[in-house]
């Protein structure tokens, strides 16, 4: 695979242009390095926004895994990202508008989640 094929593996740097890695393949290596980390607080920022549509697919499960019961700060503008979480928190101009269980929210009609849900997320926070 391209990661034994870099220099550095594991440790490659993962800066703008870092050992010629793609966002893609940066993204994926910064997820190996949190499954080997097994850390107790995970934060991701749309964890799979720079993969391809069939890599994605195969990461979904393998994050399943890794968030499984444990703390996740999940920074979603995706609805499927969002389906993972149990509690939603919503942010508007720095300040967070909503807060409450992920079902509480969808069931609520007037809550601005409800409202994402039933627009489709990404037209609303394009």
């Amino acid at each position: 695979p391209w990661l034994h094929g870099l220099p550095s593996g594991l440790q490659s740097e993962l800066a703008a242009g870092g050992a010629g890695l793609s966002a893609g393949q940066a993204q994926l290596l910064a997820l190996a390095r949190i499954f080997l980390t097994d850390p107790g607080l995970v934060i991701m920022d749309e964890a799979s926004s720079r993969l391809d549509p069939a890599t994605e697919m195969l990461l979904e499960r393998a994050i399943d895994k890794l968030l499984y019961n444990r703390t996740a700060i999940l920074i979603a503008h995706r609805l499927g990202t969002v389906q993972r979480a149990d509690e939603i928190l919503i942010l508007e101009q720095g300040r967070i508008i909503e807060h409450d269980d992920r079902i509480v929210l969808a069931a609520r009609p007037g809550s601005r989640f409800a409202q994402l849900l039933r627009t489709g997320m990404a037209e609303v926070l394009a």
